[in-house]
C-alpha cells in the first residue's frame, strides 16, 4: 500500500501535524504502509495538489482535516483530466466534520483502524454549475440566512465548533427574507425565503441534523426550505431543533428529496458550499451517484 497524505496544519484547533506525526505515522509504519505528505499552505491548495499531481502510484489519500479541506481534495479529483479517482479516508482534525458524523466517525484512532482496513464504501456527491463553472459538494449547499450564517462563521473560527451556533443564532436575530425562483426536478416556484439549504448528508456544521432523511447514496439532494414567514422568535425556537432534527416536523419548514434542483435570485449571490464561501447564483444542481470513494 502506498498513501497520498493531505495534512492541512490550520485545520479546526490546528491538530493535524500533530495527529499525523504521533498517531497516524507511527500506525503506518507499524502497517509497512509506504506514504508520502503534502502539507497545504493556503486556501485552495489541497485541491491543487490533488488536480495536478501524478496518483498513478498511490492506492489512496488520507486527508487530516475537515470538511473545507475534504471538499477541496474531491473538488480536485473530479476535475482530473486522466480521471483517476482512488479512495480517500478522512482523518478528524477539522472543526466540521460532518461527513464524518454521518458516518459515525469522531476518534482519531478508531477511524485510522478503520481506514487501514481498506473497506471502501460509494458516496453520491452534488454537481453545482453556476457560470460555466463546476464545484462539487459532498456536505451541503446553503443560501439566505444559511449562508449569511456560513460567512460570519468564517470570520469566527477562533471560536472553534461553536462558531456555527453562535454565528446562527446571531444571523437568526438578523435575517430578512430574499425573493428566489427555485425549480425542484423541472417544477417552478417564486417566493421569498429566509433560507435555502441542499444537503447530501444528514448533518452540517457541528452535528446539527439539518437533513435527517439524508443518505449518502440514494441519488438524491435533500433540499430544506423556510419561507419569509417566520417571527424571529419562531426561528429563534426552531435553532434547537436542528441537532434533533426534530425542524422537520415544523409546518413552516419544506422538506423534499430531489435529483435537480436550481435557484435564481434578484442579484448573484455568494453561496456557501461545505462551509466554504464560494460560488455565486444562479445555479443548477445534479447528483452524481456514487463518484466517490471512501475508506471507511
Amino acid at each position: 500500500m502506498n498513501f497520498l497524505i493531505i495534512i492541512n496544519p490550520n485545520s479546526g484547533k490546528r491538530k493535524s501535524v500533530s495527529v499525523y506525526k504521533n498517531i497516524l505515522k507511527p500506525s503506518l509504519e507499524l502497517n509497512s504502509i509506504n506514504y508520502k505528505t503534502k502539507t497545504t499552505t493556503y486556501s485552495g491548495h489541497a485541491e491543487q495538489i490533488i488536480e495536478s499531481i501524478d496518483l498513478l502510484n498511490f492506492d489512496a489519500i488520507l486527508v487530516l482535516g475537515g470538511d473545507g479541506t475534504m471538499h477541496e481534495v474531491i473538488n480536485g479529483l473530479l476535475k482530473r483530466e486522466d480521471g483517476i479517482n482512488p479512495p480517500i479516508g478522512n482523518i478528524p482534525t477539522g472543526s466540521g466534520n460532518s461527513l464524518l458524523f454521518d458516518l459515525g466517525k469522531f476518534d482519531i484512532k478508531d477511524t485510522i483502524n478503520i481506514i487501514l482496513k481498506n473497506k471502501i464504501r460509494k458516496i453520491d456527491i452534488l454537481e453545482l454549475s453556476t457560470f460555466n463553472k463546476k464545484i462539487y459538494s459532498m456536505n451541503l449547499i446553503g443560501w439566505g440566512m444559511g449562508n449569511d450564517i456560513g460567512l460570519r462563521a468564517e470570520k469566527m473560527r477562533w471560536l472553534g465548533p461553536m462558531r456555527y451556533n453562535v454565528a446562527s443564532l446571531i444571523e437568526i436575530l438578523k435575517y430578512k427574507g430574499r425573493q428566489a425562483t427555485i425549480k425542484i426536478d423541472g417544477i417552478k416556484y417564486d417566493d421569498s425565503y429566509a433560507l435555502i439549504t441542499i444537503c447530501n448528508t444528514i448533518h452540517v456544521g457541528k452535528g446539527m441534523k439539518m437533513a435527517p432523511n439524508a443518505s449518502l447514496n440514494d441519488k438524491k439532494m435533500d433540499i430544506i426550505m423556510i419561507k419569509d414567514n417566520f417571527s424571529k422568535f419562531e426561528l429563534l425556537k426552531l435553532f434547537p431543533q436542528l441537532f434533533s432534527g426534530n425542524h422537520i416536523k415544523n409546518k413552516k419548514v419544506t422538506y423534499v428529496q430531489a435529483e435537480t434542483f436550481s435557484l435564481k435570485t434578484l442579484k448573484n449571490d455568494i453561496l456557501n458550499i461545505d462551509g466554504e464561501v464560494k460560488g455565486e447564483t444562479p445555479i443548477n444542481i445534479k447528483v452524481i451517484p456514487e463518484c466517490i470513494k471512501l475508506l471507511n
